[in-house]
């Protein structure tokens, strides 16, 4: 006995040392849903994070009513039943073996620790929240004489809930707004996917943003961005009862991963083209050469003659609807037959064609200006 009572040390935990949220995100000013539903969230968190023997989700029963708790679905079946002070000492018959002893003190040991856990964890959940807070804003809670001694989080959850967040038609309506918001092919296709899941968690608990609806949102931004044209047509091709969301994430996220692979493959052409358009090889056909075989000029399809060697029909970013990249010097393959001025020639004639008077071609229209 004397052994064992020499390894059954105190055991105080602090748990806020497996916290991931140490400050939770600081509301100024009054509550709304959104900050407070982020605190609940962040701690949330950090009550998972702490172990109990009585479930695989730590302590997060200290974010719910027990009956709500028990309530959810994951926990049906092995519903949570709150840890009670074992008192000082353990109960031990009076007719009790050495091996009883044992035991009940080891159980004793554990059940002062796990109830000391379980409102250690508590206590930690509620001072984080309150200093997030502004006080007067849960000013009404405290006792005249115990101050908030006796305040249970939940209770301070719960308090904050229905006098600061409740929501309006407004809210609701600002929210379909968030999740439409347009997506940019510029944008990693994931900010997409979470401003619609977002908007979905908001509305859950007052008006459900079904799946069909996420997907119908989706398909709108992604068709308005131009970016997925073959992939869009695609996915309507699939079964409806494919149309899924998970299904839909999963299609366009293979989607863009092909389309930004053939993005990068272009530029790296543009740039290796831009290198050898640049460098003075004498069968570049894209080249204006001098007598010394010095390039002067580059030819690009969609805009001519111009003074940028790099800019050729090859590398060209801004391009004529039929733009045709094999257009050279030599064969121009019907593209623009224009000599661009250098960079800060003042142009002193211009050119007025005529299209009423073929025999001169519009040359009498030819006038100086001043």
């Amino acid at each position: 006995m004397d052994q064992l009572m020499k390894t059954l040390r105190p055991y105080w935990h602090d748990p806020t040392q497996v916290f991931i949220h140490t400050t939770l995100s600081p509301i100024t000013g009054r509550p709304d849903y959104t900050s407070l539903k982020r605190l609940e969230k962040e701690n949330k968190d950090n009550a998972r994070r702490v172990f109990s023997s009585r479930g695989d989700e730590g302590h997060l029963r200290l974010c719910y009513t027990l009956k709500d708790y028990n309530a959810r679905a994951n926990i049906a079946g092995n519903p949570w039943i709150d840890p009670v002070n074992p008192g000082p000492r353990p109960n031990i018959p009076i007719d009790a073996t050495e091996a009883q002893v044992c035991l009940a003190v080891v159980n004793h040991h554990y059940d002062v620790q796990e109830f000391h856990l379980y409102h250690s964890t508590e206590n930690a959940l509620l001072k984080k929240a309150m200093e997030a807070v502004e006080e007067v804003y849960y000013k009404a809670l405290e006792d005249p004489d115990l101050g908030y001694y006796q305040l249970k989080y939940i209770d301070f959850i719960q308090h904050l809930r229905e006098t600061y967040g409740e929501l309006d038609d407004d809210d609701l309506s600002n929210n379909i707004k968030r999740m439409n918001a347009p997506w940019m092919p510029t944008q990693p296709i994931q900010q997409l996917f979470n401003q619609i899941e977002k908007a979905q968690a908001f509305a859950r608990e007052h008006d459900i943003i079904s799946e069909k609806t996420a997907v119908r949102s989706a398909m709108t931004n992604l068709e308005n961005s131009g970016a997925f044209p073959r992939d869009m047509k695609e996915w309507r091709l699939k079964p409806e009862a494919d149309h899924t969301w998970n299904n839909f994430k999963i299609h366009f996220t293979a989607a863009n991963k092909e389309r930004l692979r053939t993005i990068t493959t272009k530029e790296a052409g543009f740039h290796d083209q831009a290198s050898k358009a640049s460098q003075p090889q004498k069968d570049n056909p894209y080249i204006v050469r001098n007598s010394n075989g010095k390039g002067i000029m580059a030819y690009c399809f969609s805009h001519g003659l111009q003074w940028d060697l790099t800019h050729t029909s090859m590398t060209c970013r801004n391009r004529h609807k039929d733009h045709n990249e094999e257009a050279t010097v030599s064969n121009m393959c019907g593209g623009l037959n224009r000599i661009k001025r250098q960079p800060g020639e003042v142009a002193i004639f211009k050119y007025q064609p005529s299209t009423t008077n073929r025999r001169t071609n519009g040359k009498e229209n030819c006038i100086k200006q001043r």
